[in-house]
C-alpha cells in the first residue's frame, strides 16, 4: 500500500526536508502554488504581493506572521485558499503583505529557517 511516508512532528527535519526539495517553478495559478508547497517554505509572487504558505503543528507559519504583525501594531488577515469551488477542501493560507510588512516578515521567516521562493515576473 503506497503512502506518504514517515510523518514527522521534529521542526529541524521538516525545515532541512524544505531545504532539499527542488524550488518552486513558475506556478500559473494557485493550486499550483499549492502543490509545490512544503511545510517549511513560502511563496511570494510579486503581482500581486501575496505570500502563501502551508502550516504543521511542529511549524507555524500563520503563528510567525501574527507575531510579526503584532510587533508592527497591526492584524495579521490571512485567507484560507481551497482546492474546490465548494471551499471543501482546504488548500495553502494566503496573506497580502505591503513593503514594510513584507521586509519585517521576510526577515522573521529566514530567521526562523524557512525558504522563500520568489516569483520571476516583476
Amino acid at each position: 500500500m503506497a503512502g506518504i511516508g514517515p510523518v514527522t512532528t521534529n521542526r529541524n527535519d521538516l525545515l532541512r526536508r524544505a531545504g532539499v526539495r527542488p524550488g518552486i517553478s513558475d506556478p500559473q495559478n494557485e493550486l499550483e502554488v499549492f502543490c509545490s508547497l512544503c511545510v517549511g517554505r513560502v511563496y511570494y509572487r510579486k503581482e500581486n504581493r501575496s505570500l502563501y504558505f502551508v502550516d504543521s503543528p511542529a511549524l507555524s507559519i500563520s503563528e510567525i506572521i501574527e507575531q510579526v504583525f503584532c510587533g508592527l501594531g497591526q492584524v495579521a488577515s490571512i485567507r484560507q485558499l481551497y482546492m474546490d469551488e465548494h471551499n471543501l477542501l482546504q488548500a495553502a493560507m494566503c496573506i497580502q503583505l505591503s513593503a514594510a510588512q513584507r521586509k519585517a516578515l521576510f526577515a522573521a521567516l529566514v530567521l526562523s529557517g524557512i525558504n522563500i521562493t520568489r516569483s520571476r515576473n516583476p
